[in-house]
């Protein structure tokens, strides 16, 4: 009781003090789309976030024509109401005397010391086998489950942000809460931890099994089953268990799954309700802080958070222990303004494409901003990420510029924000990286009442339940999303849009001429039904790529012919997903080379070379990371069996049965795809045939909208670049008109260069 009346009368001293403060923010709609507004006024989304913060990189980021800077600012927690905020002070001071004009949107950590272990030993997060639980060898990270931490949190944000708003708040526009590895709300045993003395990790993580989670995985257990206890024993195949002595599965039993690569439901919910529990556990964090903090400053400051990267990016990192898979939850409340991720490290360099690991457009849907940390590599840097050296940095300022063209372009296409991300320092230290960066900023600003909104009639359809049916760190999910994103999906020569399965009865999503099902396992009845309400109203195009659809209330294949309208056979045998193009003659496979296969087992030496080894193909179980797959053994595999369906391509691997199939199902066209990684041609096809406006099939990366249009070469040579009305075309970066009055034009392009251009109706 004396620690809530502590709390609370602080807040009371803050209303007050916050009361007195000038400076506002606020998330308006502006055609169409979400905007930054700052004491009324609409401000651009582009920002700085100076990872090594100090004059050198601040000063050229303001020479890059920055004038909001996200940063960390970390301070000592060194006991229950202990903590010291005159470094964040100082480094604040220090960025006010340089530019008095400068707004901060600053990054809070609430991560005690180790004392937090010391004095409350029940309350930190814990292995399975009950030892502490943490990457890098700092064993007492706090559960995010604790009571006794959050409610120490409370008292810690209310000083701090009081701290802040007192000194500082007539420069800050809003907070962005933070908490985990990196802030990112990445649990801190999700990736890989070192046992001893060990030099490289030795175990994958895996929590969160101590008292304070266990209490509140079996709170959570009775508001899932509606403290039905018949309903709890029926669904984990237990006649015994009790809401009180509910247990959660051990590392083994969260990777022993009850059909092929699946957990059945129809076996046990047990593992797919611990791992939705955590990342449960983890947004009720994130959403308390943000909670806290409106209440602090009275909803005068925008929140927001790193969230939802639900694509996979890290070695073996899954996505059951990444926290991430309550991104529909974090949408729908009303004290999040934004959210924010790093984009995807993969393939991202020379040559790559620019793809989030969240959703922004889902974001976006749901009112909030969205951010885009971009730490784009220059001439300047040779770092290479993680233990190889498969990622090509840009060696030229021509492939420096033009990798900052894709990155602005994708920002500013999309009509959401972007911090440029100095991690190591003095990246962008080139008079001509800043100038350009600051040419940047004057489009945006000059554009910023322009009508950015989305012209893609491409959406991929993700579902963060799904990952809880699937064993722990499967690996085949790296083929199934990652590879699919970075290696086709960012090639297509079109816009498209990422979204949640959740919003597919959401009347605001638009409709789309074309959607592709990648990792939507569990669809249940009421979800098919929306599915087809909308596939339906404008005879769209459906692609649903392995086992979509296969869980409702049982794994069966019968639950996948339903949703699919195509009539499909499993085989239980373990092997690779491969699918090889047979028929050439139908209109969207018309064109495509000769020969052509895709799936798991095709294109592996280049993947392990360009995507990292670290990730393709490791055994997620190993615990030296040493041990290499021979390929993806995945069971069960599927396949169509039904004489309506067109037959496009034969899957093998030993199964040699029809693998890609299309049929017309109720007024709209259904194609199913036995193996993931479909290429860029075939999904070119597949637009084409659905009527979606294709820009370029020269393999380029292409983000566009309404006025706008970037486009990011790979390859050099001429392209005949083509447009969806008749307009002028001017190229915003180099001053010069391409094309008057033109449904398409050639377009010139030197190997990894990019252009952003103008649509100008006559």
């Amino acid at each position: 009781m004396k620690r809530t009346i502590v709390v609370l009368g602080a807040l009371m001293m803050l209303a007050g003090s916050a009361s007195r403060q000038q400076l506002t923010s606020e998330v308006r709609m502006v055609e169409g789309k979400p905007a930054l507004f700052v004491n009324g006024v609409q401000k651009s989304m582009i920002l700085a976030a100076p990872y090594r913060q100090g004059p050198r990189d601040f000063n050229t980021f303001r020479a890059g024509g920055i004038e909001i800077f996200n940063f960390y600012v970390r301070f000592p927690w060194t006991g229950p109401n202990e903590w010291d905020f005159s470094g964040v002070d100082q480094k604040l001071d220090e960025y006010k005397s340089i530019d008095p004009d400068a707004l901060f949107l600053p990054r809070i950590l609430l991560t005690p010391g180790e004392w937090f272990g010391k004095m409350y030993p029940d309350e930190i997060t814990r292995r399975d086998d009950g030892s502490p639980a943490g990457m890098f060898g700092n064993v007492t990270h706090p559960s995010f489950a604790s009571e006794t931490y959050r409610e120490l949190s409370r008292k810690l944000m209310t000083a701090f942000i009081t701290h802040l708003e007192e000194k500082y708040g007539d420069r800050i526009i809003g907070y962005q809460v933070g908490n985990g590895f990196g802030g990112e709300w990445l649990p801190f045993n999700s990736f890989w931890e070192t046992r001893g003395d060990a030099p490289h990790p030795t175990k994958f993580g895996v929590e969160d099994y101590s008292r304070a989670s266990i209490q509140a995985f079996r709170k959570w257990l009775q508001g899932k089953y509606s403290d039905d206890v018949q309903a709890l024993r029926k669904a984990w195949g237990d006649a015994t268990v009790t809401f009180e002595s509910a247990e959660a599965p051990n590392e083994t039993a969260r990777y022993s799954t009850t059909k092929g690569i699946f957990f059945d439901p129809a076996v046990s919910s047990r593992a797919p309700d611990f791992l939705m529990y955590f990342n449960d556990s983890v947004a009720d964090v994130l959403l308390e802080n943000a909670r806290w903090v409106k209440e602090i400053t009275k909803g005068r400051k925008i929140v927001g958070s790193f969230y939802g990267a639900i694509w996979l990016n890290f070695p073996n990192l899954s996505s059951n222990k990444a926290g991430q898979l309550a991104l529909t939850r974090v949408l729908a409340s009303k004290d999040v303004d934004f959210i924010c991720s790093p984009y995807t490290y993969d393939n991202k360099y020379v040559g790559g494409p620019h793809n989030a690991q969240s959703l922004p457009e889902a974001a976006n849907l749901h009112g909030k901003l969205y951010f885009s940390e971009t730490d784009t590599e220059t001439h300047l840097t040779k770092r290479q990420w993680r233990w190889g050296n498969s990622l090509r940095n840009p060696e030229t300022w021509e492939e420096t510029k033009g990798l900052l063209i894709r990155d602005f372009g994708y920002a500013f296409t999309k009509g959401v924000g972007l911090w440029w991300t100095d991690l190591f320092g003095g990246t962008f230290d080139d008079k001509r990286t800043t100038d350009l960066l600051a040419q940047f900023k004057r489009i945006d600003v000059e554009n910023l009442k322009a009508d950015r909104r989305s012209t893609a009639e491409v959406a991929v359809i993700l579902d963060e339940a799904s990952f809880t049916y699937c064993g722990d760190g499967e690996p085949v999910f790296n083929a199934w999303l990652t590879a699919q994103k970075q290696w086709e999906l960012g090639f297509m020569g079109m816009p498209w849009e990422p979204h949640l399965l959740s919003d597919m009865d959401n009347p605001a999503l638009k409709d789309f001429k074309v959607y592709i099902f990648l990792n939507t396992i569990k669809v249940s009845s009421q979800q098919r039904q929306a599915i087809h309400a909308r596939l339906r109203r404008n005879k769209a195009t459906a692609v649903w790529v392995y086992a979509t659809g296969y869980i409702d209330s049982r794994c069966d294949v019968a639950n996948m012919s339903a949703l699919t309208g195509i009539k499909l056979a499993e085989d239980m045998r373990a092997g690779e997903l491969h699918v090889e193009v047979t028929n050439r003659g139908h209109q969207i496979t018309r064109g495509l080379r000769e020969g052509l296969a895709y799936g798991t087992d095709e294109r592996v030496q280049e993947i392990i070379r360009y995507y990292d080894h670290q990730i393709y193909l490791k055994d997620p179980r190993d615990p030296g990371l040493n041990r290499d797959l021979p390929g993806f053994r995945v069971s069960p595999r599927f396949y169509a069996d039904d004489p309506d369906a067109a037959l496009l391509g034969v899957m093998g691997a030993g199964i040699n049965k029809p693998g890609l199939v299309v049929k017309q199902v109720n007024g709209w066209r259904s194609i199913f795809s036995s193996a993931p990684i479909l290429p860029s041609a075939l999904l070119r096809g597949i637009a084409r045939a659905a009527g979606v406006h294709i820009y370029s099939d020269a393999g380029d990366v292409v983000t566009a909208n309404r006025n706008f249009l970037c486009i990011y070469a790979p390859k050099g040579g001429k392209r005949t670049v083509h447009l969806p009305e008749r307009v002028t075309v001017v190229d915003l970066i180099d001053h010069r008109t391409l094309a008057r009055d033109a449904m398409q034009f050639d377009l010139e392009m030197a190997e990894n260069t990019g252009v952003l251009l103008k649509l100008e109706r006559n």
